[in-house]
């Protein structure tokens, strides 16, 4: 595997696919989870089940923070942190906040096609 440069770093700050990993089983989760994906699909980001290209964040379920999770799940994410995307809880809204800023922005300056 190639050591990771910082033009790949730069080009998944600038993405806006946002990977989730996990399944939410409590009421609270569920609902929590639900409003982070509408919040990101509604702010122009993409939700994404699949780690495929480059991903801005990972959104992640606390049994997958806790290991509670699939083989598949805990590479996905170990590979995530490998390439420095950021690994953030469902229940972290500030730093999901703080994470997808410099892309919302980027977002909301684009002109509107006519």
């Amino acid at each position: 595997m190639s050591p990771i440069s910082s033009i790949d770093v730069a080009r998944a700050r600038r993405s806006r696919r946002v990977l989730f990993i996990g399944n939410p089983t409590r009421y609270n989760d569920v609902s929590q989870w639900a409003m982070v994906r509408q919040w990101v699909a509604l702010h122009g980001l993409e939700p994404i089940r699949e780690f495929e290209g480059d991903v801005l964040c990972v959104i992640v379920t606390e049994d997958i923070l806790d290991g509670r999770c699939s083989a598949k799940e805990s590479d996905t994410v170990q590979r995530a942190r490998a390439l420095g995307v950021p690994c953030i809880s469902v229940h972290d809204t500030t730093r999901i906040w703080q994470v997808t800023a410099r892309v919302r922005s980027r977002i909301a300056r684009t002109p509107v096609a006519r």
